[in-house]
């Protein structure tokens, strides 16, 4: 290796290091994004909010589980962009789901009229398709997504972290 890709190696490391240390990327607990997702919910929230940095106490993280969830039409995705779409279509299937899981058929469909207006019919389906598998597959799941952070890591890899509500009574 010469000289000069020693240095500018140096500089990559210091650099990933100095970002570790402010809480950008933590390997520790894997909380990439968890910084911004607790900086916009504090910004947003003026009552007491209590933030919670452990995982599900089931054991699977719900990033993960909605991430197997929309994994089919994750293949399909042929730029990053179009992953953050699809990420954020599962993060709304998700909540359609809780909300029909909680409060029945006729609030999810009030739910749907707020944004169908803004939304393509068959983005809409996707929607009810979607919110259908996560009451079927994923019913012991009953936390809505508050909040969530969706990054690239590398080329190969990308991150998914959420903030969530508990419903249960």
């Amino acid at each position: 290796m010469g000289k000069a890709k020693n240095r500018k190696r140096s500089k990559i490391l210091h650099q990933r290091k100095k970002e570790r240390e402010n809480g950008i990327i933590s390997n520790k607990n894997n909380t990439q994004g968890l910084s911004e997702i607790k900086r916009r919910l504090d910004k947003a929230l003026t009552s007491d909010v209590q933030f919670n940095y452990n995982n599900n106490p089931k054991g699977r993280k719900i990033s993960d589980a909605v991430l197997e969830m929309i994994r089919p039409l994750l293949k399909e995705a042929m730029t990053f962009d179009d992953e953050r779409n699809i990420v954020g279509l599962g993060v709304m299937a998700w909540n359609l789901g809780v909300i029909k899981k909680n409060k029945g058929e006729t609030e999810m469909q009030k739910a749907i009229k707020e944004f169908s207006m803004e939304l393509p019919k068959p983005i809409i389906n996707v929607l009810l398709d979607y919110s259908k598998i996560k009451c079927e597959n994923y019913s012991e799941y009953n936390e809505l997504i508050v909040d969530y952070e969706f990054t690239r890591l590398n080329d190969n890899q990308n991150n998914l972290t959420v903030a969530y509500k508990s419903t249960n009574k």
